[in-house]
């Protein structure tokens, strides 16, 4: 194989290898040696040829224009030749000819696949087939730059408007929860003297079943308020931090204590496994612990009788974490994707019949970046979850 080919073939490998060198035309380059008239036949012969590279011991030292060689080699003779003669003589017949309304997408399309040297020699511009003016690499540029501007202040206007929306929805959900709390608190209080007959016996006794569900049913929704008010607080950036030292195995014993019953009745085993070294955590309170009681609470929604959940918490390198793993339906990477989002719910056959609002693993993935956290999720489908917190190695109370 001659040289020339092998340096060929070695120069269309490079052009895969960049995104630069893929628009790269290799074109063979002459020596400094080499005649003005050999480089001048070779422009006759490859009408689409722009410019011929000069090449010493494989360095490139110049680059010859077409119009450059063509205007030295006709200053003294061009006119002579061509005075007299009629401009079609010179004239390229077969010019780009675009319609003003061409978008500009289309406009690079048609001169990249069809006229590429249009962007040199330049394009004609009509509208409904009269001539309008005359196009140039310069003109595309400027449009370019025009069409950026547009399309800058457009998403810049789409942000504001999704933002304004965002605020708009946080405030009418604060709004909503405050107001709902008010008459729901009023409900659960009552109820609750009234299931235990501090004013006297309820008559009849079956009233009582009621006044339960009554009770159950007032405390499940002022469980989703809250969790609705703190999303609406955290979007708005209004959550506050009350941070303190945090006995994290005390709050996981609190957390288990409130799931316990519902366990039990769905036939789900749990178990709790502190390393004995653990340190305590600085951070709010309420917020540890209402992450442990959303991540236990979906666990035993999720997870079918006979089933286990296991929470763990212990020291890594990263800091401190706590882990819920339960052996229940699992999600996809999809799924995960999903319910991550606020009211984001995972619909399919397994998930169907269980209620709830979707704000349960976004509320915990919000209260952990608070406290610089992260949440990390495995799940299978079919073969469980295991949902972790982890807080940064600063969050670590020292030791005495």
């Amino acid at each position: 194989m001659h040289a020339a080919p092998m340096q060929a073939e070695a120069r269309t490998e490079a052009r895969h290898a960049s995104s630069l060198g893929a628009i790269a035309e290799y074109v063979e380059p002459v020596t400094p040696e080499t005649r003005c008239a050999e480089v001048y036949d070779r422009f006759r012969q490859t009408a689409d040829l722009i410019a011929v590279p000069v090449v010493e011991n494989a360095r490139p030292v110049g680059l010859v224009n077409r119009h450059d060689l063509t205007m030295s080699l006709a200053r003294d003779y061009g006119r002579a030749l061509y005075a007299l003669k009629p401009i079609t003589n010179i004239m390229d017949a077969h010019p780009l000819i675009v319609e003003s309304s061409v978008q500009t997408d289309a406009l690079e399309w048609v001169i990249a696949t069809q006229k590429p040297t249009a962007l040199l020699r330049g394009f004609v511009v009509v509208e409904e087939g009269r001539y309008a003016g005359v196009g140039t690499a310069l003109s595309l540029l400027q449009l370019n730059l025009i069409r950026t501007e547009q399309r800058n202040s457009e998403l810049e206007r789409a942000r504001n408007a999704a933002e304004s929306a965002s605020r708009s929805k946080s405030q009418f959900l604060a709004m909503m929860s405050h107001e709902l709390r008010t008459p729901l608190n009023a409900i659960i209080g009552f109820s609750d003297l009234m299931q235990t007959a501090t004013l006297g016996p309820v008559s009849p006794p079956r009233y009582l079943d009621y006044i339960r569900d009554i009770h159950l049913s007032g405390l499940n929704l002022l469980a989703v308020i809250n969790d609705i008010l703190d999303m609406a607080k955290i979007e708005e950036g209004k959550m506050a931090l009350f941070e303190e030292e945090v006995d994290l195995a005390e709050q996981i014993g609190l957390a288990l204590r409130f799931v316990a019953f519902r366990a039990r009745q769905g036939g789900i085993t749990v178990d709790m496994t502190v390393a004995d070294d653990l340190p305590r955590l600085h951070a709010d309170r309420r917020a540890v612990r209402h992450m442990l009681l959303n991540l236990l609470s979906n666990a035993v929604k999720f997870t079918r009788p006979g089933g286990r959940i296991s929470v763990t918490a212990r020291s890594t390198a990263e800091g401190i974490e706590f882990a819920v793993a339960d052996t229940g339906i699992g999600m996809t990477a999809e799924h995960i994707s999903v319910a991550l989002t606020p009211f984001g719910q995972v619909a399919n056959e397994l998930t169907r019949d269980h209620d709830g609002t979707g704000l349960g693993l976004p509320l915990v993935k919000s209260l952990a970046e608070l406290h610089g956290a992260a949440l990390r999720i495995e799940s299978v489908l079919g073969g469980g979850t295991t949902a972790r917190v982890v807080f940064p190695a600063r969050r670590t109370v020292a030791q005495p």
